[in-house]
C-alpha cells in the first residue's frame, strides 16, 4: 500500500487567453490572470444570496460555491477518487452565437486521472429547462471539445438521488485526517488475509481506534473500493483496489 498522494492544486500559468477559431465566430477562453485561482469572485462580503467555503482535502483550500447545489457538487468531486482535481470558476469562455456576444462562467473544472477534462455548470432542473440555458448547453457541448474540454450540465436534483451524496458525505466526514504509516501497513496486511473488511467491523475496533476514519481516508485517496452504487452501512465491505 503507497504513501498517501499529493492532491496540491497550484495556481495557473497558462496564457490567459486563448483562441479557438470556429465557424461560427472565435471562441475565447480567458484563464484567471497573475496566478488568481477563479476567473471571478464568489464569495464577498457585499452579496446577499447564499454563499459560502468548502474546505477540500483534495485541493488542499477552500473551494467557493455560490448555492447549495454547488456545494454538494464540490463534496461529490472531493470524494471521488477518480478526481484528479477539480476548480471552481476557472475561466469565463467568450463566444458568438446567432451573431450576438456571449460570456459565460462554468461552475468547475474537472480533471480526471485518465487526463480528460470536463467543465462543469450546476443547475436546478428548471433552471436546465429554460431555453436560453439548453441553446447555450447544446452549442458548448458541441464546439468546447475542439478546445479540449467535455461541457457537461449538472442538474442538481439529480446529484441527490441515489447514495452517492451522503456517501460522499460520510467518508469525507471520518477520513480528513491522513492515515498513520503503521495503521497503513495494518489494513494492507489484513486485506491480503481476508477479501474484505467490513464498515461495522471497524466501528467495533478490528482495526484500531481510528478503523472507519482510516477505512474512509484510504477509499477518498483510491487505496480501497466499496460498492458505490449502495449507501455505506455497517455490512459494507471495503477492499483493495485491484
Amino acid at each position: 500500500m503507497s504513501n498517501e498522494p499529493e492532491f496540491r492544486e497550484t495556481k495557473p500559468t497558462r496564457n490567459p487567453l486563448a483562441r479557438i477559431p470556429l465557424a461560427s465566430g472565435d471562441l475565447f477562453l480567458r484563464y484567471p490572470e497573475d496566478g488568481e485561482l477563479r476567473a471571478r469572485t464568489v464569495v464577498s462580503r457585499s452579496q446577499c444570496r447564499s454563499t459560502g467555503k468548502y474546505p477540500s482535502w483534495k485541493t488542499g483550500r477552500s473551494i467557493q460555491w455560490e448555492s447549495p447545489h454547488e456545494r454538494a457538487v464540490a463534496r461529490l468531486l472531493d470524494a471521488d477518487p477518480e478526481v484528479a482535481l477539480f476548480r471552481e470558476q476557472p475561466l469565463t469562455i467568450c463566444y458568438t452565437n446567432h451573431g450576438e456576444s456571449r460570456r459565460h462562467y462554468p461552475d468547475f473544472l474537472v480533471e480526471w486521472r485518465n487526463g480528460y477534462r470536463e467543465l462543469w455548470e450546476v443547475k436546478s432542473a428548471s433552471d436546465a429547462a429554460r431555453p436560453e440555458i439548453v441553446e447555450r448547453t447544446l452549442y458548448l457541448t458541441d464546439v468546447l471539445p475542439q478546445a479540449g474540454f467535455a461541457y457537461r450540465m449538472i442538474v442538481a436534483e439529480e446529484i441527490r438521488t441515489g447514495p452517492h451524496l451522503a456517501n460522499a458525505e460520510t467518508l469525507l466526514k471520518y477520513g480528513r485526517v491522513p492515515v498513520a504509516v503503521d495503521d497503513r501497513e495494518r489494513i494492507r496486511q489484513i486485506l491480503l488475509s481476508a477479501p474484505f473488511v467490513t464498515w461495522g467491523a471497524a466501528k467495533e475496533g478490528i482495526l484500531g481506534p481510528r478503523g472507519r476514519a482510516n477505512l474512509a481516508r484510504l477509499t477518498l485517496e483510491g487505496v480501497l473500493k466499496f460498492d458505490r452504487n449502495a449507501r455505506i452501512s455497517d455490512g459494507t465491505q471495503f477492499m483493495l483496489r485491484s
